[in-house]
């Protein structure tokens, strides 16, 4: 897990180059362009969508973790809090990974919580467990992007 600001870009060190790459390409982009929506980055290996949705209670979001893609998630609008951990599920509730690039556990370890503000970022790895949309406080809207890279183009 990696966390940031898209107005600090410049003294970020230690991330991957392809990812910066991605995150500074999207920058861009939203300069000229917020309107919810999927937009290609590179070619079939990176893609972003704008989404308006909702932080929920904890209790009602789940522990997710993909295998194809890197998840960059930056929050545009409101506040949102991530669960995050630094080992991999002890088991699967629910596996879609072929279907949808996504699985489902609350068979997480030593769950941690960070809060993201408007122009912070986080990177989670492939297969790094995470919980987003959790609320600060109650629950609110809140406008996000979510970037997916490929992964082998990291590793």
């Amino acid at each position: 897990m990696f966390k940031g600001n898209l107005n600090q870009l410049h003294s970020v060190s230690g991330l991957p180059e392809k990812i910066l790459e991605c995150i500074n390409s999207v920058k861009n982009i939203l300069d000229h362009n917020a309107e919810v929506g999927t937009y290609p980055l590179l070619e079939d290996k990176a893609f972003f969508f704008i989404v308006n949705d909702h932080t929920e209670l904890l209790e009602k979001r789940r522990s997710e973790c993909h295998q194809k893609y890197i998840d960059v998630q930056i929050v545009l609008e409101g506040e949102e809090t991530f669960g995050y951990s630094e080992h991999p599920f002890l088991s699967l509730d629910e596996d879609l990974f072929e279907q949808k690039d996504i699985a489902f556990s609350e068979d997480i370890i030593n769950e941690q919580f960070v809060t993201l503000q408007s122009g912070d970022f986080i990177v989670f790895t492939a297969e790094q467990p995470h919980r987003p949309l959790i609320a600060v406080n109650t629950p609110a809207p809140v406008k996000k992007v979510v970037i997916k890279i490929d992964r082998t183009l990291v590793n």
